[in-house]
């Protein structure tokens, strides 16, 4: 691998698809391949290597950028297991939250890759709500180690929002699927039994047998209707009891009608029944539930990007000694160390004399903010440029961040008026049905009894506006996920209907207009830029950071020492290497701007690097 010339940098990166600004190739059985950075170009070596390639083959969207290392060591403390995990039949067992798995394609990678490691003995991946289910020996294979393998990959592992809600969340899913489950085998057998009614056609079949495959199909349907359509059931009763007629109750009255309508032909023998019709409502009905349950689902996944920016541990300062704890064990008062890189565990207040904190997940603004003593930061918010203490002022859910998070997710609470109207269409349409339904029969009793009830009971089914009351709710979900993945938070329940009547939009344009990153202008000396950025390779500085990923991010040099809100050093028998702020590096002021570097080498002249922020494509 290295890094091209200027001619190649308007490519994209193979694995991420993000532009490289300077292109690492890597020789591959697809030829030579470029990547934005070293991160990308090992995954897919290791990806190749595994013999896993089919990822890029199967994938729907480019796979998620490699960011820095990340340490995971602080989630192999016992406390830690003991908190997030729970016993399994084989080891322990442990839930987690990954962004960046977007398809069947990165939960296939996911699986592949985790079940090569020894000591796991079972992994789920689904890609629907961005879960992975992981039961492993914690004796054999340490946690972090699976979680270093996911960041590698560029997946970001975390906590889910909630543990009791995620498991509530799951017997819900899991009362979905057994009912869907039961509704899908009771459907197919009654159907083999009722298709043998139906053809038939002759009358040729004895009564014994015809009798018999009618008392089979009821049976069959018995468990469909009562169990798996129980929740139709139990929404009609409510709504009659309230005497607001809806959608369940048609649906109801619907899959009630036929089966005990059928379960009379039978005990009297009569010429048709209809239980295939009562169990198919229940099928179809059920399965278009589960998808805007699943849409829901996934959706609300997306909360946990929130609930993830809040670190697990958290460094707390006793007297000068450091313990790492739980970050839920933090106490109103307690001073908290936090590491160049890492999020704030709480809120809190600045107690050192200054640092960098870039709030761009509470705040959108990309760039780092400089913070005085006495300050207050928030949960979520990334340090830069070195250690930083924090007084914690709120803890826990009390936090910023976990407040926008509960925010956000009450509004699933809310009903959006779309979804009122929605009903209220839906109830008339109810109301008009049962009427034409009642009315259909009574005509063709007085004109042929026998098919009286067959013909309202069809009225009943193909005019079930079904549709009606699904699609709305689905619609929503698909709308508010979409936006969340743009970085939109809905606020309330009538935004998307308001949001309609818009017709003047005013842009903050850092990080709304413009890439989150700033991008190093024009070409420095190659000599320069080379030395630069193995210093800056040290830092996660988003200067130091940009530059580095100019070149590839290369490894870092050794001994490379950061003065936070400084820069970098680096001793050398010829002299002290530098780079940073133009007061580090003895530069006059006044000849730079604030997104900018200086080099200073022994016996050189001090170069500049200056950076801007570039306009995203779609703006």
């Amino acid at each position: 691998m290295a890094p091209a010339d200027g001619n190649d940098r308007a490519l994209d990166c193979a694995h991420c698809g993000e532009p490289a600004l300077a292109v690492v190739w890597l020789e591959g059985s697809s030829g030579r391949q470029p990547f934005c950075c070293h991160g990308c170009a090992e995954a897919a070596r290791w990806i190749a290597g595994e013999g896993l390639a089919d990822y890029y083959r199967w994938r729907t969207a480019p796979g998620p950028r490699i960011g820095d290392d990340e340490d995971f060591s602080a989630w192999d403390r016992p406390d830690s297991i003991e908190a997030y995990s729970e016993p399994a039949t084989e080891g322990r067992q442990i839930r987690l939250a990954v962004s960046g798995m977007h398809c069947a394609a990165c939960a296939w990678l996911i699986d592949k890759a985790l079940r090569r490691e020894d000591g796991v003995h079972d992994l789920r991946a689904n890609a629907i709500d961005g879960r992975v289910q992981l039961r492993w020996s914690q004796e054999i294979v340490p946690l972090s180690t699976l979680l270093r393998r996911l960041s590698k990959l560029g997946y970001r592992p975390s906590l889910p929002a909630s543990p009791q809600r995620e498991a509530q969340r799951r017997r819900e899913r899991h009362r979905r699927l057994l009912g869907l489950g039961i509704a899908g085998l009771g459907t197919l057998q009654a159907m083999m039994f009722s298709e043998a009614l139906y053809l038939d056609t002759s009358g040729t079949m004895p009564e014994a047998t015809r009798d018999a495959f009618r008392w089979i199909t009821a049976a069959l349907s018995a468990p469909v209707v009562f169990y798996a359509g129980a929740p139709f059931l139990r929404g009609m009763w409510n709504e009659l009891r309230l005497r607001v007629p809806g959608m369940d109750t048609l649906i109801g009255s619907g899959v009630l009608l036929a089966w005990l309508g059928s379960m009379i032909e039978t005990v009297r023998g009569g010429p048709q029944v209809w239980f295939d019709a009562a169990v198919m409502f229940v099928l179809f009905l059920l399965a278009a539930r589960h998808l805007e349950a699943a849409l829901r689902a996934s959706g609300e996944a997306r909360l946990d990007a929130l609930a993830g920016a809040q670190p697990a541990m958290a460094w707390r300062d006793v007297e000068g000694r450091l313990e790492q704890i739980p970050a839920r064990e933090l106490a109103l008062g307690d001073v908290v160390r936090v590491g160049s890189g890492n999020p704030l565990p709480c809120d809190g207040i600045l107690l050192d004399a200054k640092g960098w904190v870039d709030e761009s997940l509470l705040t959108g603004e990309s760039t780092p903010r400089l913070r005085q003593a006495g300050d207050a930061l928030l949960a979520g918010s990334v340090v830069h440029g070195g250690t930083i203490r924090v007084q914690a002022s709120a803890v826990g859910g009390a936090t910023t961040l976990s407040q926008v998070a509960r925010r956000v997710e009450s509004l699933r609470g809310q009903r959006p008026s779309q979804v009122d109207g929605a009903e209220r269409v839906a109830r008339h349409v109810v109301v008009a049905t049962l009427a034409l339904a009642l009315l259909s029969g009574l005509v063709w009793w007085w004109i042929d009894p026998a098919r009286a009830f067959p013909i309202a009971l069809a009225v009943l089914v193909a005019t079930c506006p079904c549709a009606l009351a699904l699609a709305v709710p689905a619609a929503l979900v698909i709308a508010t996920g979409a936006l969340f993945r743009a970085g939109i938070l809905l606020k309330s329940g009538t935004a998307l209907e308001r949001l309609a009547a818009v017709d003047v939009v005013v842009f903050d344009k850092t990080g709304t207009l413009s890439e989150p990153e700033l991008a190093l202008v024009g070409r420095p000396d190659g000599e320069a830029l080379a030395v630069a950025a193995t210093l800056a390779a040290s830092s996660r500085h988003p200067l130091a950071r940009a530059l580095a990923a100019f070149v590839g991010r290369p490894a870092p040099a050794d001994g490379v020492v950061e003065h936070p809100g400084l820069g970098l050093s680096l001793a050398s028998p010829g002299g002290e290497t530098r780079l940073g702020s133009s007061a580090f590096c003895d530069v006059a002021a006044g000849e730079g701007g604030e997104a900018e570097l200086w080099l200073r080498r022994p016996g050189l002249a001090p170069v500049r690097f200056a950076f801007a922020e570039a306009l995203r494509p779609d703006a």
